[in-house]
């Protein structure tokens, strides 16, 4: 038997390749393996043959192969069938797009178990998605369960693992987390309850497994909630003074009047500086509710006190467009501000970190590079993190403590569902603006269905073209040469009608952003890329968003894409290409963040959603915060309990951050 701390390679076939793949993906010993849970759960219907009744349904049987056949598709994809018989001879075709190497995978007359979605194609049954496999590795429960993807570890190759697993660990060696009281444990053992969770004799088990971990982790989220909460009410932050002078000063920089919810949130801002505990302020608003603006306000508070602002983006295309915004807005005032990202020569960062150390630079704006050791403040009053989703708890803490206890504000421009604010940032105050200053309008969305919506949208794209307007061009993959649906093969059809520039991920970073500066400039009116595009692209001329195989991306990016149109005044357009689905539905009928948020929690599930280690204890892979909201609010109500047990009950004295007026779902 192995410990749970033992090494991966203990595994038969886990070698040092293996084992490093595994570890970039969190999994770093055997007790990591099998607390890699799975995300998803599907009802299977083990059948000895399938049938029309079961047309729509997940099925599985076992079978023999009889036959395979590749055919290529016009774009370089191409068309696996495998056909294959049940037991009773009925035929099914099993179906592979673009994995023409698995051609010899398949000998005539081997025995497999297929196991996919039952389709009816004219007369004949096709499995589709599907996949064949090994006996060994098809599992014999009601249940398919999903796991995460992993780089380089298949999905077959992590069953097999986890069996290994679950026959040579010692779960004697592995101790039983203790339950606060009122959380009885619904599992036999820790064991019984692991076991349940990789390979359950149905679902209720499985259930009854998944919400004892979802316990664990709930408890684990608001413990570390907690523990960010009490390590800022035990210090001292620098108060900041409001007076009516510095207040006209302030408003003078602000390029426009305030909203009603700007000025609440400018309230909020002003009673929390002005107090000796950090402030921890969540910052919620859509593309061009003003967060920036409302965020400089703070900044300049916190200057006008001798205090240093540090500004973290998540790109460095992004913090560069707050840099030139800013720099813009204070031209003429004494506010030195500053740019600091990775992409400088080592001899420029060199001069802007002295100008950091010595307190010169007052304002800056940066991307991870403001997170290196090497980096440090003369007096670092405040941090500001824009795009909160792509840091963790852990980043923010990084830069918070190259400050003595500077006062904290994060924004984010994707609106999160109120039942994943009680969760994730619970150590934070909310405030939220839904309000567009005067003259900005979001953008519409419009589905064109059909095979005539390309040359549609070409001539809609001439037309933006005639009035100098951009239009943004997305794609779901960067494709290849003549890949349909693919980027490149986007922007060399439209390169022949109109000048385009192309962005996706392999391209450098460096000529990433030369491009996207060029379609700002006005060098070319159309702009063909990926979801790179979704953060952090600011050009004001830019009218129309064109968004290919929309019905493949998620709610909230297709929110954030249409963003990025209509931000000059003009009313954007967001076209949608593809089929049509509840998604596209959705975003064309409301322009509403919060409202899409919310339906996107509800039909993506928390898991996709969060997607990050937004709690610094670890994702969230059996807690479901809709599904267990009941189950959060009395981890949250244990957590504080816990407190009370320790320090005396100080609910009556709650600081800054705690959440207890955020509406639930």
């Amino acid at each position: 038997m192995l410990a749970p701390g033992a090494p991966l390679t203990q595994l038969r076939g886990v070698g040092a390749s293996t084992a490093a793949q595994l570890a970039a993906a969190g999994i770093v010993d055997l007790r990591a393996l099998l607390s890699f849970f799975p995300t998803r759960s599907r009802d299977v219907s083990v059948c000895a043959a399938p049938g029309l009744e079961q047309v729509g349904q997940l099925v599985r049987f076992p079978c023999e192969v009889r036959s395979t056949a590749l055919r290529f598709l016009p774009g370089r994809r191409s068309l696996l069938t495998v056909r294959v018989a049940a037991a009773d001879g009925t035929p099914c075709d099993v179906v592979y797009f673009n994995q023409p190497y698995l051609k010899n995978s398949f000998a005539a007359g081997s025995q497999r178990v297929a196991e996919g979605t039952l389709r009816l194609s004219g007369k004949r049954l096709t499995l589709n998605p599907a996949r064949l496999l090994d006996a060994r590795d098809a599992g014999d429960g009601p249940l398919r369960l999903v796991y995460p993807e992993i780089a380089g570890v298949s999905a077959t190759r992590l069953a097999r693992l986890l069996q290994q697993a679950l026959a040579q660990v010692d779960f004697g060696l592995w101790p039983r987390p203790a339950l606060p009281p009122g959380f009885a444990a619904d599992v036999a053992s820790y064991a019984d309850a692991v076991r349940a969770m990789h390979a359950p004799q149905d679902l209720a088990e499985h259930e009854r497994a998944r919400r004892h971990f979802a316990v664990l982790e709930a408890l684990r989220v608001f413990r570390a909630v907690e523990a960010a909460r009490r390590r800022r009410v035990a210090t001292r932050a620098p108060v900041l003074r409001f007076t009516p002078e510095l207040e006209a000063r302030l408003a003078a920089r602000i390029p426009f009047a305030w909203t009603a919810d700007q000025a609440a949130a400018v309230q909020t801002l002003r009673v929390a500086l002005a107090q000796p505990l950090p402030m921890g302020l969540l910052l919620q608003g859509d593309v061009g509710t003003g967060k920036t603006a409302v965020a400089l306000f703070a900044a300049l508070a916190a200057i006008a006190s001798g205090l240093q602002v540090a500004f973290l983006a998540p790109t460095e295309l992004l913090a560069e467009q707050h840099f030139a915004k800013v720099e813009q807005w204070l031209a003429g005032s004494r506010v030195r501000v500053g740019l600091f990202t990775g992409s400088a020569t080592k001899r420029d960062r060199a001069a802007a970190a002295a100008e950091l150390a010595s307190g010169a630079v007052q304002l800056v704006f940066g991307t991870h590079a403001l997170l290196s050791p090497s980096t440090q403040f003369a007096r670092l009053g405040l941090v500001v993190i824009d795009e909160q989703h792509r840091f963790g708890v852990e980043q923010r803490q990084t830069l918070v403590r190259k400050g003595v206890h500077p006062h904290l504000l994060v924004l984010s421009a994707t609106p999160i569902p109120r039942t994943l604010t009680l969760a994730l940032f619970g150590d934070l105050d909310v405030a939220v603006l839904r309000d567009r200053p005067a003259g900005v309008r979001p953008a519409l969305a419009r589905h064109v269905p059909g095979k005539a919506a390309w040359p549609r949208v070409r001539r809609l794209i001439e037309r933006r073209v005639r009035r100098g307007r951009g239009t943004f061009v997305v794609c779901p993959r960067v494709g290849e040469d003549g890949e349909k649906g693919g980027a490149v093969a986007t922007w060399q059809a439209l390169a022949k009608v109109f000048p385009c520039g192309l962005v996706h991920g392999r391209l450098p970073a460096a000529q990433r952003h030369a491009v996207v500066q060029q379609f700002r400039e006005g060098a070319f009116p159309v702009l063909v890329g990926t979801t790179v595009l979704e953060v952090g692209v600011d050009v004001p001329h830019a009218t129309l968003m064109v968004i290919v195989g929309a019905d493949r991306f998620g709610l909230a990016t297709l929110h954030q894409l249409r963003g990025r149109v209509g931000r000059a005044g003009r009313r954007g357009l967001c076209v949608l290409l593809g089929e049509a689905n509840e998604r596209t539905h959705a975003l064309c009928k409301t322009t509403d963040g919060f409202a899409l948020a919310e339906l996107d929690l509800a039909l993506r599930g928390s898991g996709e959603i969060l997607g990050l280690r937004q709690s610094g204890s670890g994702e969230l892979r059996a807690l479901d915060p809709v599904q267990d909201l009941e189950l959060l609010l009395r981890a949250r109500q244990a957590v504080a309990d816990e407190r009370g047990d320790e320090c005396g009950d100080e609910r009556g004295d709650e600081a800054p951050g705690d959440v207890e007026g955020v509406a639930l779902a």
